[in-house]
């Protein structure tokens, strides 16, 4: 029996230039979240970037169940790259596609 790995996207926008091309950012908005989570709830979480969609909108994936955990945390990260910003959930979704087809309503 193959069972499938359930996963939640989450549409984020920073209210700052994030710039998440940069390996550096993704690192340090992980590590904020995981500071906010813990360690044994990051872990089930999995959090990370599956999408940049802009300077300032970007997709996070995570584990079914832990997508308000993450838009808790995110709410809680004050600063990127020694810049200060905050991240706004937008929108969770099952899959990516409809992630996108509201970035481009939206945006």
């Amino acid at each position: 029996m193959i069972f499938r790995k359930k996963l939640r996207y989450v549409l984020v926008e920073a209210s700052a230039d994030a710039r998440m091309a940069d390996p550096r950012n993704p690192e340090e908005l992980k590590a904020g979240v995981r500071a906010f989570l813990g360690e044994l709830q990051y872990f089930k979480a999995n959090p990370q970037i599956a999408a940049v969609l802009s300077s300032n909108v970007f997709v996070m994936v995570v584990n079914r169940g832990y997508e308000r955990s993450l838009a808790l945390a995110l709410a809680f990260v004050k600063g990127l790259g020694g810049r200060r910003m905050g991240f706004y959930t937008i929108k969770t979704s099952g899959t990516i596609r409809s992630i996108k087809a509201t970035f481009g309503q939206v945006y």
